[in-house]
């Protein structure tokens, strides 16, 4: 069944007008024509979609009627439809909507932003035309898809899908940072692309790919955005062994200066898996429907791999900084559960000087500091 939408046009002009609305950085269009005469437009009847993202996080945490638009809007995207009159008349919603399903799949790299076209009675909106902004023909999608498959299938031989949630993240997260280097100006930097073929992106790829690698071993993450120091920034809420945690693999792909003073690269755990107190230190979210309080850190890397302290255990962890340098470690790293507590070991184990009673064999050190997540990392090595 069709309608027929009756719009009383006052001006002389058709033109198109921006809305201030910005999803993804994109400027959304408000489609309004005008002239002295009553334009009949046939539309059809927007089409419930059945969902296929019931067990999608964000989903879940929008409201009944952003739920049926998410869906539209993903039918329209992932079958390359031109437009979809939505059930919603409502901008806001839509604007939740995509933004919703941008955060729960981070695979929809050939699309980036979109219009909509209002049609309007006087001043009230009869209907709301979804229009997807597709980089690429649907053709050129498939071989990009195939191109990724290729690389994501060669990405994860090294994980089983059987292993425990924790060593699927920890893979994940060590293997992007490991193949993939942070560049401002890489290639289509703001989705998977940039990532498994050119292996150069931004937070935005980043996030987006630990998406997509997690999602292939069945690891549900959802892609959140906000601030990291009052700058744009994306990061994932992942879902590891029956609890919440936020991984930033872009803060995880840390870079320092070695005992050379050489910029070096190394893979920063504490990001890998943190609670919101942890990530609060540093990050803001901006996410417009609800996020969890993670509290857990069962599944902390430092925690899970026994290299965390909740107390000033001087013997226990001079001991264990000996054995590392005796096994001939490049480095070795604790976290500590309180600043004061750190800055207590920081100042037993350096500014006294009471490592030497431990590890005498060496005559100077070298440390990195990370304040935020209270970690101690000593370079025995270069």
């Amino acid at each position: 069944m069709k309608r027929f939408i009756l719009v009383l046009l006052r001006t002389l002009s058709t033109f198109m007008i921006i809305a201030g609305l910005l999803i993804g950085g994109k400027a959304l269009l408000d489609k309004k024509i005008n002239n002295n005469q009553t334009v009949e437009y046939n539309l059809p009847e927007p089409i419930t979609v059945p969902s296929v993202s019931y067990d999608r996080y964000a989903y879940q945490h929008i409201s009944e009627v952003a739920q049926k638009t998410y869906d539209q809007i993903y039918n329209c995207i992932i079958n390359y439809n031109k437009s979809v009159v939505l059930t919603t008349t409502d901008e806001d919603v839509l604007a939740t909507a995509y933004e919703a399903m941008m955060a729960d799949y981070g695979n929809l790299f050939w699309v980036n932003g979109y219009q909509y076209n209002s049609y309007t009675t006087g001043e009230k909106v009869e209907s709301l035309e979804f229009l997807p902004r597709y980089t690429m023909t649907e053709q050129q999608k498939k071989a990009y898809q195939n191109s990724v498959d290729e690389a994501v299938s060669q990405w994860l031989s090294g994980i089983s899908t059987d292993a425990s949630d924790f060593d699927k993240a920890l893979y994940v997260f060590e293997t992007l940072i490991e193949k993939v280097d942070y560049k401002e100006d890489s290639k289509e930097n703001q989705n998977i692309l940039s990532v498994f073929l050119y292996n150069e992106t931004v937070c935005q790829g980043y996030a987006d790919a630990a998406w997509y690698l997690l999602d292939q071993l069945g690891i549900r993450s959802t892609i959140i955005s906000g601030t990291a120091n009052n700058e744009n920034h994306a990061w994932n809420l992942v879902y590891l062994d029956g609890a919440y945690y936020f991984m930033d693999v872009t803060w995880g792909n840390s870079k320092y200066l070695n005992q050379n003073q050489d910029t070096a690269k190394r893979v920063n755990y504490a990001y890998m898996a943190m609670t919101s107190e942890e990530i609060s230190q540093n990050h803001v979210i901006n996410s417009s429907f609800e996020i969890p309080e993670c509290l857990s850190n069962a599944d902390n890397y430092y925690v899970h791999q026994g290299l965390y302290y909740d107390w000033f255990g001087t013997d226990s962890i001079g001991t264990r900084l000996a054995e590392s340098y005796r096994a001939g470690d490049n480095e070795y790293s604790l976290k500590f559960s309180s600043s004061d507590l750190y800055n207590r070991v920081i100042e037993y184990f350096f500014e006294e000087k009471h490592i030497s009673e431990y590890v005498p064999e060496i005559s100077s050190i070298y440390y990195l500091l990370d304040e935020d997540a209270n970690v101690l990392t000593i370079q025995w090595k270069e």
